[in-house]
């Protein structure tokens, strides 16, 4: 099937790849013509294991292509994929500016039977909204959400769990279907409902797991204060099958481009529907009070004490990436942190293994901040040690080599990853989540 994908940022990207490794024709466009030239050279933009492999392996193939004009796109495909950018604005609302560009694109080519699938992450009335822009044109929309978890996109895009397909006609149903008969070789994959409901899915979803993240961190948070483990707390719960271990992980808090900007718009559209989002709004405080927590350790243990003998602070941060591999800091908790220990007077030294540089905000100005590849350097003459990323690289240190080259003694394991006693045997102070 010959397929367009409009949009060549992370979603796009793995789409797009996935799509032409099974066997489709894919051309993948972008309005930026530098991103498309070096892609053409099978240089890919973003760290995602596996990705460049698979970029390159369809380029190699001749199944995938990238362009820069739409009308070739919009003539390539029978499904014109919309994998464009809905980024949050200052209200919580989606901007949909980048959607409807590419729907006028569509609509100015589209001289044959097209049907629009829309997979960014969309408000709730996007498939009717675009269903009576292209009224009097051959297209069709069809609502199919992504469900792509940054650091294991491209299993997710070649092996997923379900689609989500939302459609009003047999015959959009019988493409989709065609489309992804590939990944559904074992088991028929598909789950067919009507628009408004699949446009809500991605947003229940993320929302739900958001709230189980918060529920867990406050859970924590009360834990700690009366002496126990939450640890122990969460696998005792996790046994029980209707609640399952998933996301029941206390720590630092939730970032990335996914979590915090659709609880924000789907919060935005409930209020636009006169009901308040009374749940949500609670995740999204709680998820605010992590790092709280984090700094009210910090000037207990090190800012204060440090104030006291006028040494300026020096507070180092392992993790930048809002996860573990990937190299997306969008919304990351280091960077809440660091712009806030900044401002607090500190020197923040960052380590991370995939990202190189981040730009931040502190004290009104911004700041393009270089990251150490190496986690020790970073330690080095620091009076706090925060773990905020849990790298695999980051799971077993040498805590005796830690306590030689830090200046202080105090160490936050912001993800719960390290045995306590092992760090206080190394003459450290460790500081958990939930943790006595």
């Amino acid at each position: 099937m010959n397929i367009s994908v409009f949009g060549a940022g992370y979603v796009g990207l793995v789409t797009a790849a996935c799509l032409a490794e099974v066997g489709h024709t894919v051309v993948c466009f972008d309005t930026n013509t530098d991103r498309v030239a070096a892609l053409r050279k099978g240089h890919v933009p973003i760290y995602e294991p596996g990705l460049t492999e698979l970029v390159g392996s369809g380029i190699a193939s001749g199944r995938l292509k990238f362009s820069d004009e739409a009308a070739q796109a919009v003539a390539h495909g029978r499904v014109l994929v919309l994998a464009v950018g809905t980024p949050s604005q200052a209200d919580g609302s989606v901007d949909m500016s980048q959607m409807l560009a590419a729907a006028d694109d569509i609509g100015k080519h589209a001289t044959h039977q097209k049907t629009v699938v829309v997979k960014s992450t969309v408000p709730v009335g996007t498939n009717a909204l675009l269903t009576k822009k292209f009224a009097g044109l051959p297209v069709t929309v069809v609502s199919n959400p992504e469900f792509l978890k940054e650091g294991s996109a491209v299993m997710d895009g070649l092996k997923p769990d379900r689609v989500i397909v939302g459609c009003d006609t047999q015959d959009d149903e019988r493409l989709m279907r065609e489309l992804y008969e590939p990944f559904s070789r074992h088991h028929d994959k598909l789950l067919v409902m009507s628009p408004i409901s699949a446009e809500l899915v991605k947003y229940g979803a993320n929302s739900m797991l958001a709230t189980r993240i918060s529920f867990m961190n406050e859970l924590a948070e009360y834990t700690g204060c009366v002496g126990g483990d939450i640890e122990e707390v969460r696998r005792g719960m996790g046994a029980d099958p209707r609640i399952g271990a998933s996301f029941l992980y206390p720590g630092i808090g939730f970032g990335g481009s996914c979590f915090p900007k659709d609880l924000r718009a789907l919060g935005s559209q409930m209020r636009a529907s006169g009901i308040e989002p009374n749940i949500i709004e609670a995740v999204v405080k709680r998820n605010a009070r992590q790092i709280d927590l984090v700094l009210t350790i910090l000037r207990r243990e090190t800012l204060k004490r440090d104030a006291a003998t006028r040494n300026r602070p020096v507070i180092a941060i392992w993790g930048v990436a809002f996860k573990p591999n990937t190299d997306d800091v969008r919304e990351a908790p280091s960077l809440a942190l660091t712009e806030q220990l900044i401002a607090s007077g500190a020197d923040v030294r960052l380590a991370d293994p995939v990202v190189e540089s981040v730009s931040i905000v502190a004290n009104g100005a911004e700041k393009l901040l270089s990251v150490a590849k190496s986690e020790y350097e970073a330690a080095d003459g620091a009076d706090a040690l925060v773990l905020v990323t849990e790298w695999r690289q980051f799971r077993r240190p040498d805590f005796v080599r830690l306590a030689q080259v830090m200046r202080g003694r105090t160490v936050i394991d912001g993800r719960n990853q390290w045995r306590p006693s092992e760090v206080r045997e190394a003459g450290l102070n460790y500081f958990g989540i939930g943790r006595e």
